[in-house]
């Protein structure tokens, strides 16, 4: 009989489902690790929902004010926050609220704070007049971590005085 006729060897079989096992590892690793990445953008896409709507209620404060006098009551009492979880069915997650008070008429603050010219307490020449204010200013940053991993960060500014009401 010819080779042909014979069919295939033991040693050809075990190499080849050896070679499919292989093949089939190789591809199953390669989805768990899609589904990894998948997951970990889907936490982070929540985490930095979370962490918008947490800057939010806390810009809210002041500027749900009527007066000038709830405006800046309510400025000054923003404040460090946390940490802390957030409800089911984000109990995974926590926040953590970080408030910076600058005084911006200190000249001597660091040349790395960037903020618009005309909240300066003498604004330099060609500079567009902004509101009027007391030259005080909060930058509040809120962090949000997954299971004590940092996942999303947002800051905004709030100014003490920003807008004048009766």
């Amino acid at each position: 009989m010819s080779r042909r006729s014979r069919g295939f060897t033991l040693v050809e079989v075990i190499v080849a489902l050896t070679i499919l096992a292989m093949s089939i590892l190789l591809v199953t690793r390669a989805f768990l690790i899609l589904l990894q990445v998948t997951n970990q953008g889907g936490n982070v896409t929540v985490a930095s929902s979370l962490a918008v709507r947490v800057l939010e209620q806390v810009r809210a404060g002041p500027e749900s004010q009527t007066t000038s006098a709830g405006w800046i009551t309510q400025f000054d009492a923003v404040a460090n926050q946390g940490p802390t979880a957030f409800g089911p069915p984000f109990s995974n997650y926590e926040y953590q609220v970080i408030v910076n008070q600058v005084d911006l008429s200190n000249p001597s603050l660091p040349q790395e704070i960037v903020y618009p010219c005309w909240l300066t307490a003498n604004p330099p020449a060609g500079c567009s007049p902004g509101p009027d204010h007391s030259d005080t200013i909060k930058w509040v940053t809120v962090r949000v971590s997954f299971r004590g991993q940092q996942l999303a960060q947002v800051s905004s500014a709030l100014i003490r005085e920003m807008y004048r009401r009766p």
